[in-house]
């Protein structure tokens, strides 16, 4: 069974992480950092941007399923992309519902990039979900940035987090929980509890989506993890050496390149199938 996985960063290491834990395959791992970070990108951008890669992990390394490991591109792209493919897709949406049900009817706040904030989609799951709640959506992508300098070059962005959650309303708010609903924040969870303190309950979805990835396996009868088969890192603009030194100890046997631009023309050209 081969597994493409989708993300602007290494955000979407923080689902693989459970992921692997639970589906035995070979795992591709396409990160998008020409383009870093979706956030701040079109949803006509983001959807021909994830039409062009997944055409490339099919036709490149045939895999069998595609998991988006990022809420921004999930929440913009997937039902698309579920269109113009006859293959299994997982995405990954903001843990709204379990942090509504853990809440009641106190409040609690999403911090997520500008683009889910400010989307459509997750005012659907807060009016479907936590119609009864006060929920305050935050946006943030240098919060992106940091997790990728903490992942990459072990870097200490207490100070850099904190200077970021101070400008936001949610250190002043009386938020019981806080949904990270961007695939980068789980890596700085620790940094975000030592600014919001330790009674404030942290969700993502990376056990979700395990299970999910999991059923589907099952539900489409894709076989088991070959022996021996490495891990395929791509990157579509080049890594530098400590990021290529990282690779092994992030789980991955192999790297390739892919950089090959969005171009304009490709992008426009399909205006109106997306409209």
């Amino acid at each position: 069974m081969r597994i493409g996985v989708i993300d602007s960063g290494v955000g979407g290491l923080s689902i693989l992480n459970a992921v692997r834990e639970s589906v035995p395959a070979q795992y591709i791992y396409c990160m998008d950092n020409q383009y870093l970070p979706y956030g701040t990108k079109s949803e006509l951008f983001i959807r021909q941007r994830l039409l062009q890669l997944t055409r490339h992990l099919l036709e490149q390394y045939k895999v069998d399923l595609v998991l988006i490991a990022c809420n921004t591109a999930t929440t913009q792209a997937v039902d698309y992309l579920r269109q113009q493919f006859e293959l299994p897709f997982v995405g990954v949406v903001p843990a709204i519902k379990p942090a509504a049900h853990y809440c009641g009817i106190q409040p609690f706040a999403v911090l997520a990039t500008q683009a889910t904030v400010n989307g459509p989609y997750i005012e659907q799951l807060v009016a479907e979900f936590a119609p009864k709640n006060d929920v305050q959506l935050i946006a943030s992508s240098e919060l992106v940035l940091l997790a990728e300098q903490k992942v990459w070059y072990r870097c200490d962005v207490t100070t850099e987090v904190r200077r970021v959650l101070l400008d936001t309303p949610l250190v002043q708010s009386k938020a019981a929980a806080l949904v990270l609903g961007c695939t980068h924040f789980p890596f700085l969870a620790d940094e975000i509890r030592a600014c919001l303190g330790q009674s404030v309950r942290l969700f993502d979805t990376a056990e979700a989506i395990a299970r999910r990835v999991k059923q589907l396996q099952l539900q489409f009868g894709l076989s088991q993890q070959e022996d021996g088969v490495a891990d395929v890192f791509v990157s579509t603009a080049a890594l530098d050496l400590i990021q290529q030194g990282r690779l092994a100890e992030l789980g991955f046997g192999q790297h390739q390149c892919w950089p090959n631009p969005a171009g304009a023309e490709q992008v426009y050209s399909s205006v109106s199938s997306l409209s």
